[in-house]
């Protein structure tokens, strides 16, 4: 198997993460996979917003807990060992929160987690985060997201604490048509 189809297969999304900063110029390689993710008619749709003060992360906590509903805080403390001091982005010390049109936030994010897992980096794509982001600009605002451009999705980043296991593929989720 060649070098990128292994990494993506090894690739899972990290929960637990050491409380060890990455240094900056695996950021700065990580971020640059970012960047040179596709967008339709390359149009570049979409803006990189990398949060490592922690005073900004655990206010993004704690505006979870408040917006988050129930049934998805519930889960995320059953996650925590029925702990409720929980965090949208698993405790990471980097969160990238990425700006812009869907398609492209989400590749970029996808070019993000394949780039950190060749680089021994642990990460976590957060769809959960565009909701600290609705119905107030306060937050969106504060963290620097250029007007205009809405945050669609966050990616966790940091070295790994605890290892998830691989996974069995589910059958029947490839049909062909010849």
């Amino acid at each position: 198997m060649n070098e990128t189809l292994r990494i993506i297969r090894e690739r899972r999304s990290c929960r637990s993460y050491k409380n060890e900063q990455i240094p900056d110029d695996i950021l700065t390689a990580i971020i640059d996979a970012g960047l040179w993710a596709p967008t339709g008619m390359n149009n570049q749709d979409r803006h990189f917003t990398i949060i490592q003060d922690k005073a900004m992360l655990e206010r993004m906590d704690k505006l979870a807990r408040i917006k988050l509903p129930e049934e998805v805080l519930k889960r995320l403390t059953d996650r925590n060992n029925g702990n409720p001091d929980i965090s949208i982005h698993y405790f990471a010390p980097t969160l990238i929160i990425i700006s812009g049109g869907d398609a492209s936030c989400t590749i970029a994010a996808e070019n993000i987690c394949i780039a950190a897992q060749s680089l021994n980096i642990g990460s976590c794509m957060l769809g959960l985060t565009n909701i600290l982001f609705e119905n107030d600009d306060t937050l969106a605002r504060d963290i620097k997201v250029p007007s205009g451009m809405l945050p669609r999705i966050g990616v966790a980043l940091g070295y790994i604490n605890k290892q998830t296991p691989e996974q069995e593929r589910k059958p029947d989720q490839v049909t062909y048509l010849r």
